[in-house]
């Protein structure tokens, strides 16, 4: 299963970003609520950010991915990523590899800091349960050389990934069009990538997927769970708006 077929009718290859809305509420009535309410935002994708999550992840997860009603994106986040899960790299692996083993779900986020060999193996596991697997790398001190994303994004491709996703910090405009650019230059090379430049200063990054090649982009439903998000619908506004001064048609799938 590879992320250049369509996911549920996404195609991550061509059109505009398509849009995740992360759910972070720590609780199942907290979550179900949260489900409800993403229901009439223009998500394609959801992201069920577990580190959030106080309660049995595993006996919510059925309830969570049948409610989505698209595709749903796993993600536990540790805190040298930006989330709240206090992991060391052997028990993420564990924690993974049983929701792994649970599966119902479409895509999964595999932390690149975790290990080469750990993501390796987590990847391979989802490619046998048939799920898609977004290896990330954050940064949220600096934005590195071009040529350095650009090496990141092709390692993580290198160990399986379907979509390589980074998220760097900018200190400057000239760190946004960094970022942009090193989307570009992996894009030619790779296929479809993640990127984004955080914060206020690098918002444009979540609006210009479709000239740079990153083929997701994460919206704010309820509460943002990085920074610099913007709110899904906002999002969802701005993105048809570009794709119809580029001549065509941004339309919700």
């Amino acid at each position: 299963m590879k992320a250049q077929r369509n996911l549920s009718g996404l195609d991550f290859t061509q059109g505009p970003p398509k849009i995740c809305v992360p759910l972070t509420a720590p609780d199942l009535p907290g979550l179900l609520v949260q489900l409800e309410q993403a229901g009439g935002l223009p998500a394609q994708v959801l992201e069920w950010r577990l580190d959030c999550f106080a309660g049995d992840a595993a006996a919510a997860l059925p309830q969570v991915a049948q409610r989505a009603g698209r595709p749903l994106l796993c993600t536990l986040r540790t805190t040298g990523e930006g989330g709240r899960a206090q992991l060391e790299p052997a028990e993420y692996e564990t924690r993974l590899n049983g929701l792994l083993a649970q599966g119902g779900f479409e895509l999964v986020d595999v932390e690149l800091a975790c290990g080469m060999e750990r993501t390796a193996r987590l990847v391979k596991k989802a490619r046998e349960q048939g799920i898609l697997t977004v290896v990330s790398k954050h940064d949220f001190r600096k934005t590195p050389p071009v040529l350095q994303m650009v090496a990141s994004l092709t390692a993580m491709k290198a160990l399986g990934a379907d979509l390589p996703k980074l998220a760097v910090m900018p200190q400057s405009p000239l760190d946004v069009l960094a970022l942009m650019e090193a989307s570009v230059k992996a894009r030619e090379r790779l296929g479809p990538v993640i990127t984004m430049s955080m914060g206020e200063l690098g918002a444009v990054s979540r609006l210009a997927g479709e000239l740079t090649g990153s083929c997701l982009t994460f919206g704010a439903g309820a509460s943002a769970s990085a920074p610099g998000q913007l709110p899904a619908a906002k999002l969802w506004e701005a993105l048809a708006l570009l794709h119809q001064e580029k001549g065509g048609a941004c339309h919700e799938e």
